[in-house]
């Protein structure tokens, strides 16, 4: 996962934590929609996909299990997933 990019973590959150955050003046922050949240990192992972990276890239190895989660519906019992 990029570094860069903020997380819960950095932030002293629970990754997994699905409560309700307060933002700095005590108003509530209600979550994302789930699939704005999916279409958000779909198009993180594809934008990352043309950049030159190390074999061991974290970003480009879940960019290919997303490929071949989507794609699986697709795939014949004969030919493997895509590499």
């Amino acid at each position: 996962m990029n570094s860069e990019r903020p997380t819960a973590e950095g932030q002293g959150q629970s990754p997994l934590s699905s409560q309700p955050v307060e933002a700095q003046s005590g108003c509530y922050i209600a979550p994302s929609p789930t699939g704005q949240v999916m279409f958000d990192q779909l198009e993180y992972l594809l934008a990352h996909g043309g950049q030159h990276c190390a074999p061991e890239c974290m970003d480009c190895g879940r960019l290919q299990q997303v490929k071949n989660w989507l794609l699986l519906p697709f795939h014949s019992a004969m030919h493997p997933p895509v590499q």
